[in-house]
């Protein structure tokens, strides 16, 4: 399957002087360690071959801009990877419900949902597997969960290797100041 990444040229240098590259701890903010570490048993849980040691490569299905804010910061030299990763090796996943297991938040498909697992007071982590269940999300209430049409897939791989590898686009970031 085609998708794309976008990583620093850094990182490229070092996948293509070790062959592959893996997600580093280092580069994600301290109070998303944790969730980091759920998608990681849930990569575990369903990705075969997958060690539940190494941090996720994030991949997309269609070619990011290079000038938008969120790739990288303003004036980092970086690449956009076309690569050819089998559908077995990628995790799908909805990218605005990932903001609420980043944020430590439920994510239901109805008012009267929300309402009843806060009163309840349960665990509601249960609900942040839905973000790879795209058939509750077409089944949920549009006004509460937003158009399924408008839905931005974003995917994690254990590691991209120097064989899956298709093209490399070099850019300077023109995106936001972070």
């Amino acid at each position: 399957m085609v998708v794309y990444s976008v990583q620093t040229l850094e990182a490229y240098y070092q996948m293509r002087e070790q062959g592959y590259l893996v997600g580093n701890k280092k580069y994600i903010w301290p109070d998303f360690v944790e969730p980091y570490h759920w998608m990681m048993e849930q990569m575990e849980r369903r990705i075969k071959g997958y060690n539940g040691l190494d941090y996720p490569m994030w991949l997309w299905r269609t070619r990011p801009d290079r000038n938008s804010s969120g790739h990288l910061p303003k004036g980092t030299k970086g690449v956009i990877l076309t690569l050819d990763i089998p559908q077995d090796q990628i995790l799908w996943s909805d990218f605005d419900f990932w903001h609420h297991v980043l944020n430590g938040w439920s994510i239901t498909g109805s008012e009267e949902e929300d309402d009843r697992i806060e009163k309840s007071g349960e665990d509601f982590r249960y609900t942040w597997e839905r973000i790879f269940d795209f058939e509750w999300y077409r089944n949920s209430d549009p006004k509460w969960v937003g158009d399924f049409n408008e839905l931005i897939l974003q995917g994690v791989t254990p590691q991209i290797t120097m064989d899956m590898v298709k093209k490399v686009s070099r850019f300077i970031a023109k995106g936001s100041k972070h």
